[in-house]
């Protein structure tokens, strides 16, 4: 482990997710808080959950302080000015997922982190919890054998009941944005995205129903293996199930029992690890691994250009819906 030193550490955008990191950015002796957020009842919440944290409305005020750091946990459309200008004034940047709104402006924020001296890291947070690492480590170990394919799927009409906020009422697709860590872990495990074939819907007789609130599609891998992706905000209780399927055995991930299930050919029923994690645990993995990094190493957890890749990939789903066709994300 790296020691950490003193670092000063700016949030921006405080809503969930910023104050989750706000929070738990506090229980690190090293770390200084600041907090920014244009919206007063924000500003006020995360300094309540965030004791210590100091509270600044604008962002250029904010950077004017000089952190160390900028976590980026702004609506998608800011993530381009704000990482870039906190790049630019010689910070490091945790950009929050997917990395930008629209293509064009995930590759700005990529080509203003190659351009940097200091680092820029995707929020991608299932990067950090244990279930997925421990799938990534049986997968590289070889224990899959040839892998042929797996399977992401979430069921979370939960997050609807939890929201803050209803920019999912606002803006179309937001199911395959809010859940492109989905496609970011299926590519971290099998292999670069090459091909999507998608389909969407608006289904069952629910009181929030955002459009689409079911998204499926066929991924082809560079390998030539072939994965599914699944997200539905329509499942209750919540379901998470991550998979990767090869000639040896078959890894099998429920996040919502923490049960990993190893399938190994020729052998009837499976082996059962336990493989716990909670919420905050992940975010605490992710923030102390960042802070390593910034001091030490400098290679990020996910790279800007991973992050675009995902948000590739999204997009390319988006275009195989209306236009009823198999999409190359070398298209986009």
């Amino acid at each position: 482990m790296v020691m950490i030193p003193d670092t000063r550490v700016l949030v921006v955008g405080c809503g969930s997710i910023g104050k989750r990191h706000a929070r738990l950015l506090t229980e690190v002796p090293q770390v200084e808080v600041l907090v920014c957020d244009t919206l007063p009842e924000n500003l006020e919440a995360a300094l309540e959950e965030a004791p210590g944290s100091r509270g600044i409305p604008d962002f250029e005020d904010a950077l004017a302080e000089e952190p160390d750091a900028v976590f980026v946990c702004t609506p998608n459309h800011l993530h381009r000015p704000m990482a870039v200008a906190a790049l630019e004034a010689g910070c490091h940047v945790m950009c929050e997922k997917p990395i930008a709104d629209t293509l064009e402006n995930a590759e700005a924020i990529a080509e203003a982190a190659a351009h940097a001296d200091t680092m820029l890291q995707v929020g991608y947070s299932m990067r950090s919890h244990s279930g997925i690492r421990r799938l990534r480590e049986l997968v590289e170990e070889g224990a899959c054998g040839n892998i042929i394919g797996g399977r992401a799927m979430v069921g979370t009409y939960f997050t609807l009941m939890c929201a803050t906020t209803d920019y999912r009422m606002r803006e179309q697709n937001a199911l395959i944005i809010d859940y492109t860590h989905l496609l970011d872990y299926l590519a971290l495990l099998i292999g670069p995205i090459e091909r999507v074939s998608a389909e969407s819907a608006t289904l069952g007789d629910l009181p929030i129903m955002p459009t689409p609130n079911v998204f499926s599609a066929i991924l082809t891998h560079e390998s030539g293996a072939i994965s599914q992706f699944h997200a539905d905000y329509v499942q209750h209780p919540q379901r998470s199930l991550t998979e990767v399927f090869g000639d040896e055995r078959v890894l099998s991930y429920d996040a919502q029992h923490y049960e990993l299930r190893i399938f190994e050919r020729d052998r009837p029923g499976y082996e059962v690890e336990r493989v716990v994690t909670a919420r905050d645990d992940i975010y605490r993995v992710q923030i102390a691994e960042f802070l390593q990094a910034i001091h030490s190493h400098m290679i990020p957890v996910c790279t800007a250009e991973e992050g675009v890749a995902a948000l590739r990939a999204a997009l390319a789903a988006v275009k195989s819906v209306h236009e009823r066709r198999s999409v190359d994300l070398s298209e986009l």
